[in-house]
């Protein structure tokens, strides 16, 4: 859930920068808000196997999951509710409590990145496109600079609203663009972190070998179990301090608050990528 500490972290959230360092399960906190009970109850019965409730529980939680990285995801709630199949209710009753529960980091997309992106898109000249049927349309393109320095285009497209056509950034973009791109900043500096350190180590004698990178996690293929573990400790360790690493070598990230929001790891190790289990 890399986008969902830095949209902690990028928006100063402190809820939900709370819950991270506490290490609160989200999805059984949002299903507690949804059912009004105790979170420390709903915990209990989703992940207590034994509990008489454990299976109803279980399937509320997996059910409020998708929902949740719609809405990350700027969907509405007619969005939500068409890609996860809960009804348009379910869909606004979810997005009502979202808001509720972080009010900072479910403003920061409309309150931030989008005035920022109408601005500027009003102080450049609008650009045009033609059409496969020839039939010529203008729009406009806004930006939002990161404070890594990335800067992040967007365009407008056609919106049909109250009976007209305008054009306008879509809030899908407006809300996950940033939050995407600055979570790859981090895992891309991550890779040359790790890359660098197994060089400098000799690949640990060539016992340990990088072969992928899937999203926020990086695989290596190890001789035996000893060096699988220690593969794993290394990149799980430089992971977690790549943030703060970075905010030392750009000190406006620390306005991110890169440098006190804590980034966990896991480190795992097993015969494939199937078969693996999680290491201290």
């Amino acid at each position: 859930a890399l986008e969902v500490v830095v949209l902690a972290a990028i928006s100063g959230d402190s809820e939900l920068l709370r819950m991270l360092q506490e290490g609160i399960d989200m999805h059984c906190y949002r299903l507690a808000a949804k059912l009004k009970e105790p979170y420390e109850d709903v915990l209990e019965k989703c992940k207590d196997s034994s509990h008489p409730e454990h299976s109803k529980y279980s399937n509320m939680r997996t059910d409020i999951k998708p929902r949740a990285f719609a809405h990350q995801y700027g969907a509405t709630a007619s969005g939500i509710s068409y890609s996860t199949g809960c009804s348009l209710e379910e869909a606004e009753e979810f997005k009502a409590i979202e808001s509720k529960l972080f009010p900072e980091s479910n403003a920061y997309p409309s309150e931030v990145i989008r005035p920022e992106v109408e601005r500027t898109g009003l102080q450049s000249l609008p650009e045009r496109e033609v059409n496969d049927d020839g039939v010529w349309s203008i729009y406009r393109r806004g930006y939002f600079q990161a404070k890594s320095g990335t800067c992040y285009s967007f365009r407008q497209y056609p919106k049909w609203v109250e009976g007209q056509t305008i054009l306008d950034y879509k809030d899908t973009q407006i809300a996950n663009y940033v939050m995407q791109g600055e979570a790859s900043f981090i895992v891309q500096a991550a890779c040359g972190r790790i890359i660098r350190a197994l060089i400098d180590n000799g690949f640990f004698d060539g016992n340990v070998i990088p072969i992928n990178t899937v999203h926020d996690s990086g695989y290596t293929d190890s001789t035996t179990e000893e060096y699988a573990v220690l593969g794993a400790r290394l990149i799980r360790d430089i992971m977690e301090s790549t943030p703060a690493w970075l905010a030392e070598k750009i000190p406006a990230l620390k306005e991110y608050n890169y440098h006190s929001t804590p980034f966990p790891a896991v480190a795992e190790q097993g015969s494939s990528m199937a078969i693996k289990h999680r290491i201290d």
